[in-house]
């Protein structure tokens, strides 16, 4: 689990993309940080909400489902990542 420090944009959105491609059953290089979650990579409910889980997971954070649910792309996600992985964003959860 990640502690309560700062993290580098590239390496939230690479992991991202990874949690992305892993889901979507999609190679890697079809992961575009723009890439439209349910347009462009097939991102339905369940599948959003399988997302959520593993970033959360894989963040050592919980990101509420109504402000996930408004994440559209690769990218929208990092700053929602690491607001909640600083250690001045939303309280992270306790283990």
């Amino acid at each position: 689990m990640i502690e309560n420090a700062p993290l580098a944009t590239d390496h939230i959105r690479e992991k991202i993309r990874e949690i992305v491609a892993s889901v979507t059953v999609s190679e890697l290089d079809e992961v575009s940080a723009g890439a439209r979650l349910k347009e462009d990579l097939g991102v339905d409910s369940l599948l959003s909400i399988e997302l959520m889980l593993l970033i959360n997971e894989e963040f050592g954070i919980e990101i509420p489902d109504k402000e996930f649910a408004k994440v559209l792309t690769v990218d929208e996600a990092v700053p929602v990542v690491q607001s909640y992985c600083s250690s001045s964003g939303p309280p992270k959860r306790a283990d």
